[in-house]
Protein backbone atom coordinates (compact mmCIF):
# COMPACT_ATOMS: atom_id res chain seq x y z
CA UNK A 1 0.00 0.00 0.00
CA UNK A 2 1.31 3.38 -0.75
CA UNK A 3 1.18 6.25 1.73
CA UNK A 4 1.35 10.00 1.31
CA UNK A 5 3.29 12.41 3.37
CA UNK A 6 2.82 15.96 3.35
CA UNK A 7 5.04 18.14 5.00
CA UNK A 8 2.86 21.74 5.27
CA UNK A 9 2.41 21.77 1.56
CA UNK A 10 -0.73 23.70 0.11
CA UNK A 11 -1.99 25.40 3.51
CA UNK A 12 1.28 26.86 3.61
CA UNK A 13 2.59 27.76 0.51
CA UNK A 14 -1.03 30.15 0.83
CA UNK A 15 0.79 31.45 3.88
CA UNK A 16 3.64 31.98 1.98
CA UNK A 17 2.36 33.33 -1.43
CA UNK A 18 0.28 36.06 1.18
CA UNK A 19 3.59 37.38 2.39
CA UNK A 20 4.91 41.05 0.97
CA UNK A 21 7.39 40.73 -1.94
CA UNK A 22 10.69 41.71 0.62
CA UNK A 23 10.59 38.14 1.93
CA UNK A 24 12.77 39.68 4.58
CA UNK A 25 13.65 36.01 5.84
CA UNK A 26 14.84 33.90 3.29
CA UNK A 27 18.27 35.46 1.28
CA UNK A 28 21.57 36.60 2.52
CA UNK A 29 21.90 34.82 5.85
CA UNK A 30 17.68 35.31 6.92
CA UNK A 31 17.28 38.88 7.36
CA UNK A 32 18.13 40.83 3.50
CA UNK A 33 15.13 42.58 1.86
CA UNK A 34 15.28 40.57 -1.57
CA UNK A 35 15.62 44.01 -4.53
CA UNK A 36 13.84 42.75 -7.76
CA UNK A 37 14.95 43.20 -10.63
CA UNK A 38 18.31 42.70 -9.50
CA UNK A 39 20.26 41.36 -12.64
CA UNK A 40 23.58 38.70 -12.34
CA UNK A 41 26.86 39.36 -13.78
CA UNK A 42 26.44 38.63 -17.78
CA UNK A 43 27.94 35.64 -18.86
CA UNK A 44 28.16 33.09 -16.37
CA UNK A 45 25.19 31.23 -16.62
CA UNK A 46 23.54 32.75 -14.01
CA UNK A 47 19.93 32.51 -13.25
CA UNK A 48 17.50 36.21 -12.89
CA UNK A 49 14.08 35.79 -11.89
CA UNK A 50 12.95 35.44 -15.39
CA UNK A 51 14.98 32.21 -16.17
CA UNK A 52 14.06 30.24 -12.91
CA UNK A 53 10.53 30.96 -13.33
CA UNK A 54 11.68 29.35 -16.92
CA UNK A 55 13.46 26.59 -15.62
CA UNK A 56 10.85 25.65 -12.91
CA UNK A 57 8.09 25.46 -15.95
CA UNK A 58 10.14 23.08 -17.71
CA UNK A 59 10.89 20.83 -14.86
CA UNK A 60 7.05 20.81 -14.48
CA UNK A 61 6.56 22.96 -11.35
CA UNK A 62 3.95 25.44 -11.16
CA UNK A 63 4.97 27.78 -8.79
CA UNK A 64 3.63 31.06 -6.74
CA UNK A 65 5.39 33.79 -7.58
CA UNK A 66 5.99 36.63 -4.61
CA UNK A 67 8.81 38.96 -6.10
CA UNK A 68 11.29 37.33 -6.68
CA UNK A 69 10.53 34.40 -4.93
CA UNK A 70 9.13 30.65 -5.76
CA UNK A 71 7.53 28.74 -3.75
CA UNK A 72 6.26 25.15 -4.80
CA UNK A 73 5.55 21.97 -3.99
CA UNK A 74 7.86 19.19 -4.48
CA UNK A 75 6.58 15.26 -4.88
CA UNK A 76 9.51 12.41 -3.90
CA UNK A 77 8.71 9.04 -3.35
CA UNK A 78 10.82 7.11 -0.85
CA UNK A 79 10.27 3.06 -0.89
CA UNK A 80 6.29 2.94 -0.49
CA UNK A 81 5.83 6.53 0.76
CA UNK A 82 5.17 9.38 -1.65
CA UNK A 83 6.18 12.69 0.33
CA UNK A 84 5.32 16.30 -0.87
CA UNK A 85 7.27 19.26 0.58
CA UNK A 86 6.96 22.90 0.58
CA UNK A 87 9.63 24.34 -1.16
CA UNK A 88 10.95 28.27 -2.25
CA UNK A 89 13.65 29.10 -4.82
CA UNK A 90 14.93 32.84 -4.51
CA UNK A 91 17.39 35.04 -5.45
CA UNK A 92 19.84 36.64 -3.20
CA UNK A 93 19.84 40.04 -2.01
CA UNK A 94 23.46 40.80 -4.72
CA UNK A 95 21.73 38.15 -6.90
CA UNK A 96 25.22 36.23 -6.28
CA UNK A 97 23.46 33.19 -4.92
CA UNK A 98 20.06 31.29 -5.02
CA UNK A 99 18.46 29.97 -2.00
CA UNK A 100 16.25 26.82 -1.54
CA UNK A 101 14.43 26.10 1.05
CA UNK A 102 12.18 23.03 2.25
CA UNK A 103 9.70 23.95 5.04
CA UNK A 104 9.31 21.65 8.09
CA UNK A 105 7.34 21.41 10.90
CA UNK A 106 6.19 24.86 13.14
CA UNK A 107 7.40 24.92 16.54
CA UNK A 108 5.62 24.64 19.41
CA UNK A 109 3.71 27.77 20.50
CA UNK A 110 5.56 28.29 23.66
CA UNK A 111 9.15 28.11 23.55
CA UNK A 112 9.61 26.33 26.73
CA UNK A 113 7.78 23.78 25.11
CA UNK A 114 11.16 23.13 22.65
CA UNK A 115 13.46 20.73 24.29
CA UNK A 116 16.95 21.94 24.35
CA UNK A 117 17.89 18.46 23.35
CA UNK A 118 16.27 18.86 20.27
CA UNK A 119 17.79 21.44 19.10
CA UNK A 120 21.32 20.55 19.77
CA UNK A 121 20.48 17.70 17.23
CA UNK A 122 19.49 19.24 14.96
CA UNK A 123 22.49 21.92 15.46
CA UNK A 124 24.79 18.86 15.28
CA UNK A 125 23.34 17.20 12.35
CA UNK A 126 23.74 20.18 10.62
CA UNK A 127 27.74 18.77 10.26
CA UNK A 128 26.52 15.47 8.60
CA UNK A 129 23.70 16.87 6.22
CA UNK A 130 26.09 17.56 3.13
CA UNK A 131 25.98 19.36 0.00
CA UNK A 132 26.15 22.62 1.89
CA UNK A 133 22.45 21.75 3.15
CA UNK A 134 22.11 23.21 6.62
CA UNK A 135 18.70 23.41 9.32
CA UNK A 136 17.36 27.03 10.26
CA UNK A 137 14.61 28.50 11.56
CA UNK A 138 12.36 30.93 10.40
CA UNK A 139 10.81 33.31 13.27
CA UNK A 140 8.70 35.44 11.18
CA UNK A 141 6.12 31.95 10.71
CA UNK A 142 8.13 30.30 13.52
CA UNK A 143 8.80 27.36 11.37
CA UNK A 144 11.87 25.04 10.79
CA UNK A 145 13.72 24.96 7.42
CA UNK A 146 16.08 22.80 5.48
CA UNK A 147 18.45 25.54 3.48
CA UNK A 148 20.67 25.46 0.56
CA UNK A 149 22.80 28.52 -1.09
CA UNK A 150 24.03 28.05 -4.67
CA UNK A 151 26.14 30.15 -6.27
CA UNK A 152 24.40 31.71 -9.24
CA UNK A 153 26.31 30.19 -11.94
CA UNK A 154 25.62 27.40 -14.16
CA UNK A 155 22.52 27.30 -12.68
CA UNK A 156 20.14 24.96 -15.40
CA UNK A 157 16.73 22.90 -15.07
CA UNK A 158 18.37 19.54 -14.47
CA UNK A 159 20.73 20.74 -11.84
CA UNK A 160 17.45 22.66 -9.93
CA UNK A 161 15.93 19.28 -10.23
CA UNK A 162 19.08 17.33 -8.56
CA UNK A 163 19.21 19.78 -6.02
CA UNK A 164 15.32 19.57 -4.90
CA UNK A 165 15.83 15.78 -5.05
CA UNK A 166 19.32 15.91 -3.03
CA UNK A 167 16.89 18.46 -0.60
CA UNK A 168 14.16 16.02 -0.31
CA UNK A 169 16.48 13.17 0.74
CA UNK A 170 17.77 14.88 3.05
CA UNK A 171 14.34 15.93 4.73
CA UNK A 172 13.40 12.39 4.58
CA UNK A 173 16.49 10.94 5.75
CA UNK A 174 16.39 12.84 8.76
CA UNK A 175 13.01 13.12 9.62
CA UNK A 176 13.47 11.55 13.14
CA UNK A 177 15.47 14.88 14.00
CA UNK A 178 13.21 18.05 12.59
CA UNK A 179 9.96 16.30 13.29
CA UNK A 180 8.28 18.17 16.24
CA UNK A 181 5.54 15.00 16.74
CA UNK A 182 8.52 12.91 17.88
CA UNK A 183 10.35 15.18 20.54
CA UNK A 184 7.75 13.85 22.88
CA UNK A 185 9.12 10.54 22.80
CA UNK A 186 11.55 9.08 25.52
CA UNK A 187 15.11 8.74 24.40
CA UNK A 188 16.73 5.78 24.25
CA UNK A 189 18.88 4.94 27.70
CA UNK A 190 22.48 3.86 26.50
CA UNK A 191 24.42 2.06 29.86
CA UNK A 192 27.58 4.40 30.25
CA UNK A 193 30.86 2.44 30.25
CA UNK A 194 34.30 3.47 31.24
CA UNK A 195 37.36 3.45 28.96
CA UNK A 196 39.75 0.74 29.93
CA UNK A 197 42.49 1.67 32.17
CA UNK A 198 46.08 2.66 31.17
CA UNK A 199 48.55 -0.56 31.50
CA UNK A 200 50.13 1.27 34.58
CA UNK A 201 46.84 1.24 36.40
CA UNK A 202 46.19 -2.47 35.10
CA UNK A 203 49.65 -3.57 37.19
CA UNK A 204 48.18 -2.21 40.32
Amino acid sequence: MKNRITIVASVFLLVLAAWAADWTDAADGVGANVKVGTAPAAGTGAADTASLGRMLGELGIVPRVTGTRFDFEFASREEDQEWAFAMSVVLSQDAGTVWVMAWLEEMPEQASKVPAAALLRMLSANDSLGNGKFFAYDRRNRRFLMQRVLPNRGITASGLRGVFQDMARAVIGSHSTWSVARWSEAPEVQQSTLPPAPAAERRR
